[in-house]
């Protein structure tokens, strides 16, 4: 895992660098919904402050219909000022530096100073309020799919073992979204064994560690039966690569942590964890 940060901060650090070589422009977009965040990993004292652009143009240029992700190393009370200043799904104009030919594939830019929210590019806030429209998909099985853009996933509410749920399916492209779909039809054709299969895992790869170390002062041991009785069904998420997830509510098993079961079609179920 240390390889793992070490790695993306020396690519990081090299984005910078070649950041550092181009001029600073003027740039005007459309921020995405995901606002301004920040990423730190290690013992890194500063945050990389990140803000997408789902719309860009430099100057007067033509309006790039495309991402631009921006950053800039920040403090504490740095990132919370950019914050506070930049609203999703708003149009803005910043002085920034743009690479488009860098080591992350994709046209990025290190953010020098936010100006001022923009209302006169007429382009921009059309762009915007088609965005803003919701997307859907009609599908003969589920029913109407809406699209979060935040989070690039499909959800829709469903049955599943008499309960309704939410199913999200994770895609940005139309085929991502038929691959994902052909994952839930194939679940939802065994319905009843997925249940019991992703149940049973779950009391398998979890009972024990519930029984070991998650006790309450009052608590005795729990059976099968009542560790089943516990956890309830909240949400499905299924990826178009095979993968995906049963989230439970964990009835205060783990003290409100999620109780979540993976896997794939070909493998069955590969993983049981308790994030949150």
């Amino acid at each position: 895992m240390d390889d793992i940060f070490a790695e993306a901060n020396k690519r990081e650090e090299q984005l910078y660098d070649e950041l550092a070589a181009c001029p600073v422009s003027e740039l005007t977009g459309i921020v995405s919904p995901s606002g301004v965040g920040g990423a730190k990993s290690g013992d890194q004292e500063l945050w990389s402050l990140l803000l997408d652009f789902d719309a860009w143009c430099v100057g007067s240029e033509p309006i790039r219909m495309e991402s631009l992700t921006l950053r800039r190393k920040v403090s504490d009370e740095e990132l919370d000022r950019f914050q506070e200043l930049i609203e999703e799904e708003t149009i803005i104009r910043v002085r920034a530096r743009v690479a488009e030919d860098n080591i992350f594939g994709s046209p990025q830019g290190q953010l020098e100073e936010f100006i001022e929210l923009d209302s006169k590019n007429s382009v921009l806030q059309a762009y915007l309020v088609k965005l803003q429209k919701p997307v859907t998909h009609q599908d003969k099985r589920f029913g109407t799919l809406t699209n979060d853009r935040e989070i690039n996933w499909y959800s829709v509410e469903v049955e599943w073992n008499g309960d309704t749920v939410n199913m999200n399916l994770i895609a940005e492209e139309s085929d991502e979204l038929t691959a994902a779909l052909k994952i839930a039809y194939s679940l939802w054709d065994n319905e009843s064994t997925w249940h019991e299969r992703i149940v049973d895992y779950a009391v398998q790869e979890l009972l024990p560690l519930k029984n070991d170390n998650w006790l309450g002062d009052e608590e005795t041991e729990f059976s099968p039966t009542e560790f089943k009785r516990k956890m309830t069904l909240e949400s499905i998420s299924i990826y178009p690569d095979g993968d995906f997830e049963f989230w439970h509510n964990d009835g205060d098993l783990f003290w409100g942590h999620s109780i979540q079961i993976s896997g794939n079609l070909s493998d069955g179920l590969t993983n049981a964890d308790i994030p949150g």
